[in-house]
């Protein structure tokens, strides 16, 4: 019989698990309070306060949330769109300048990271980049304007060179004595033994669209194209506006109520897929930091 070494239970175990248990509970308490609260009616939340637990549980604030479903629907599609077409072309455009700067013989090299970590500390500005994009280009209510100025970005750039880097040279180098062609060699090796970068890359690229509502603000003015996000922000917005009205002042549904409704549906998705795909984060970012 094999020896089967039981690990003991040490005071250190215990300490351990109790504080990463209670740094967890910590983080899931925004959470929680947000989903009390949207089930909370207004007057509750101002006698009691924001609890763990509902006071005068009501659905009042996702009636008004839900009220215009087919524009919430829009929205959510909309939202699904720019975040799908964003993070695949954000995947591709990284991964082909990352692969190209990976490589010692590549001739410019130098001066394009030499630009690409330029333009990681300085930008054009909010002006500029609104004048190009809504008279230059004309992308006034048009899709591109929430795709296009958020494709890729330097951090995921040098993120994925160092991982492409990291790849042995030895495989490259027998598919190309193979008589494998530079692009083969790229999607056929190199891509599938860099799956761990291209998630966590996808997984960034996609919660930064999804979460993304100043582009709808900026280049959006018709309703039908509004972003979830967005949209989210102008029911907060309206919220906000009755509160101050004091024939509404009393209502059953009130602003905070309705606030933290509309914030638990725009995020829930992206908790979701977090929750799932979170170990792909964690082994892509540490790419690079253990040798060997």
């Amino acid at each position: 019989m094999k020896n089967i070494k039981k690990s003991k239970i040490t005071g250190f175990h215990i300490f351990n698990s109790g504080w990463m248990m209670l740094f967890a509970f910590f983080c899931m308490l925004p959470m929680m309070i947000m989903i009390s609260a949207s089930l909370s009616t207004d007057k509750a939340i101002q006698t009691f306060g924001f609890t763990l637990f509902p006071k005068e549980l009501t659905m009042s604030a996702y009636k008004v949330v839900f009220k215009d479903g087919i524009t919430l629907l829009k929205a959510y599609g909309m939202s699904v769109l720019v975040t799908v077409c964003g993070t695949v072309l954000s995947l591709v455009i990284t991964a082909l300048i990352a692969y190209a700067l990976s490589k010692d013989d590549f001739a410019f090299k130098k001066p394009i990271t030499g630009l690409i970590l330029f333009t990681q500390l300085f930008s054009a500005g909010l002006v500029p980049t609104y004048i190009m994009i809504t008279q230059y280009l004309n992308w006034r209510d048009n899709i591109l304007a929430l795709i296009i100025p958020g494709l890729g970005g330097p951090f995921y750039i040098i993120l994925m060179r160092i991982f492409f880097k990291d790849v042995p040279k030895e495989l490259s180098e027998s598919a190309r004595i193979d008589g494998c062609m530079e692009m083969n060699i790229f999607i056929k090796i190199i891509l599938p033994l860099s799956m761990p970068v291209i998630a966590t890359c996808a997984i960034l690229f996609s919660l930064n669209y999804w979460n993304d509502w100043y582009s709808s603000f900026l280049y959006v003015e018709d309703r039908n194209a509004w972003t979830v996000q967005y949209l989210m922000i102008k029911l907060a917005n309206e919220a906000q506006a009755w509160k101050t009205n004091a024939s509404l002042a009393v209502a059953t549904e009130g602003a905070d109520s309705i606030v933290m409704a509309t914030c638990l549906i725009g995020t829930l998705p992206v908790m979701v897929v977090f929750m799932f795909l979170q170990k792909y984060i964690v082994n892509g970012l540490t790419v690079g930091a253990v040798k060997g």
